[in-house]
């Protein structure tokens, strides 16, 4: 229990600097004194408890990744309207062109910082890790601008379908 004590600050700096958001390090860290807890058997005495629970909380900061990247691909409603801000992306929405002219309205109101953000995150398909070493920003702080884009860009798109005649 001393050593749990010991490591646990530690460890949530070390899943923190991994890249893991603020809200999942708490369960990332648990998970991992989870894992470690399950296969103290395999843990050599004398040898560093700490490093080696790094070790664990590294392997499962990947995998998280791993199925963060995942739902990233799986294009939902809001990364399927964004595509159609390429003129070659028109294709997609050939059942719906309603839907994309109004985004493609909402996107042009957008501040040019704005579209270029949401353009490098769902054209060209760059991790926010990746446009936040380009902006001198944290990958936090790209995840948070992008959930109030889709946001935005949502609220402008149905109010534009609401105002349309049947």
């Amino acid at each position: 229990m001393e050593q749990v004590r010991r490591e646990q600050a530690g460890l949530r700096a070390f899943i923190r600097s991994l890249g893991m958001r603020a809200e999942v390090v708490d369960d990332v860290a648990q998970e991992a004194f989870l894992a470690a807890y399950r296969k103290l058997q395999t843990f050599e005495r004398g040898t560093n408890f700490g490093a080696w629970l790094r070790t664990i909380a590294r392997f499962l900061v990947s995998k998280e990744l791993r199925k963060e990247d995942r739902r990233s691909r799986v294009l939902g409603q809001h990364v399927a309207e964004v595509l159609a801000m390429s003129g070659t992306a028109s294709e997609h929405f050939d059942e719906a062109p309603e839907r994309a002219a109004a985004l493609k309205e909402c996107l042009s109101q957008l501040p040019e910082k704005s579209r270029r953000l949401v353009q490098q995150r769902y054209f060209e398909n760059l991790a926010p890790a990746g446009i936040a070493s380009q902006q001198g920003r944290t990958a936090n702080e790209i995840r948070q601008s992008l959930f109030r884009l889709r946001a935005a860009l949502h609220e402008c798109i149905t109010k534009r379908l609401e105002a349309q005649p049947l």
